[in-house]
């Protein structure tokens, strides 16, 4: 059933990081849809357990004040919903999945065994929650169909809206190391993020140390923390061309890009989060018009294998590693492959196609769970 314009939407973010990257697009996407008079920005100015406390001051205030036509509620957001669902009333909440959290605690990390009563507990409680909203994000349509069966619920209630990128930093640079390349030059492979286990970063270890002879080729590890910086520790202790970097801040991340050769997007970890996700670092690369490799799961059917992207067996260091010598020995190709990839990034998760599925989202409100 078509809706009418939203007058008055609040987009309601409280997470570590506020202005995170589905935070941001999401946002813009509002912005860009044409059908929300007015968006009001709810975020948290603190971290912490003083996030929540922040963000539901900022709601009673607005709610005081005359409660908005509708709420958005932006990763991470399962914490706060509950309060957002109280102050909302009978106006609609529509709550952006990303992650779900019965995923996330019990099948992915395994931190609440299956037939727990804590386990129950979430499910039970989480159902009840996304059942109240009027309509639940997905950022993939197999994620979707996933969260749907395990919370006994039906599809129609998720509408896909991709995780597209920042456009304004991630944007095609003249400046990159294939054109002036020399035959004395390494061949620089970049793997960067939190290294959760559905990015695979043992798989990328491994793919490193089944290269260490050859001298062409070396690896750049960003981010991880501790436990990540002694993990390659050990491996270049071993032979393998590996460097670690702590982290790299966000503005600097396209200089970065410019400056290596091969950009490693995963995910590699072949858990059950790997298995439905474009992730977001594939994302910057491809709207960087910069080749990547990605992981092969349900949503890279879209890629075309060394047209507009890599394409690599997940938890397979010995595919990763023979992707890695063919573009070692095919730098010509990287430049056309990271333009196609740009291309499929405009036509399947730019910030228009965000705006989009937002817009979809708030007047028809039907089912938009469809591969691109």
């Amino acid at each position: 059933m078509s809706r009418q314009p939203v007058a008055r939407l609040a987009v309601v973010t409280c997470y570590r990081h506020p202005d995170y990257i589905r935070a941001i697009t999401l946002r813009q996407g509002v912005a860009d849809s044409g059908v929300v008079g007015e968006t009001i920005v709810v975020k948290n100015t603190h971290r912490g357990v003083l996030r929540y406390l922040d963000v539901a001051r900022q709601l009673v205030r607005l709610s005081l004040a005359g409660r908005p036509d509708a709420y958005l509620v932006t990763f991470r957001g399962y914490e706060i919903l509950p309060i957002v669902l109280l102050l909302a009333g009978r106006r609609p909440v529509y709550y952006d999945e990303f992650i779900n959290p019965v995923e996330w605690f019990v099948d992915e990390h395994h931190k609440f065994p299956e037939r727990s009563l804590r386990a129950r507990a979430l499910r039970g409680v989480y159902r009840v929650m996304m059942r109240r909203c009027a309509g639940v994000l997905s950022d993939t349509a197999s994620h979707a169909r996933y969260s749907a069966d395990r919370m006994g619920l039906d599809v129609e209630r998720f509408s896909v809206v991709p995780v597209g990128s920042d456009e304004a930093t991630f944007l095609p640079r003249p400046e990159h190391p294939g054109s002036a390349r020399s035959v004395s030059d390494p061949f620089t492979v970049l793997y960067y993020g939190s290294m959760l286990p559905l990015h695979g970063l043992e798989t990328v270890v491994a793919s490193a140390a089944l290269l260490r002879t050859d001298e062409r080729i070396r690896f750049l590890f960003v981010g991880g923390g501790e436990q990540t910086a002694h993990l390659i520790a050990e491996a270049r202790a071993q032979g393998s061309a590996a460097d670690h970097r702590d982290w790299v801040d966000y503005a600097a991340l396209p200089e970065l890009f410019g400056q290596v050769d091969l950009l490693l997007g995963g995910p590699f970890g072949g858990t059950v989060q790997s298995r439905f996700v474009v992730t977001g670092k594939t994302m910057q690369y491809l709207s960087s018009a910069r080749p990547a490799v990605v992981g092969e799961n349900e949503e890279t059917g879209v890629f075309t294998d060394r047209v507009d992207a890599l394409v690599v067996s997940q938890r397979d260091p010995a595919a990763l590693a023979e992707t890695i010598v063919w573009a070692a020995d095919h730098p010509d190709e990287l430049d056309r492959i990271g333009s196609r990839g740009r291309l499929l990034y405009e036509r399947l998760w730019s910030s228009a196609r965000v705006a989009e599925a937002v817009r979809g989202l708030l007047l028809d409100g039907g089912p938009q769970v469809e591969c691109p």
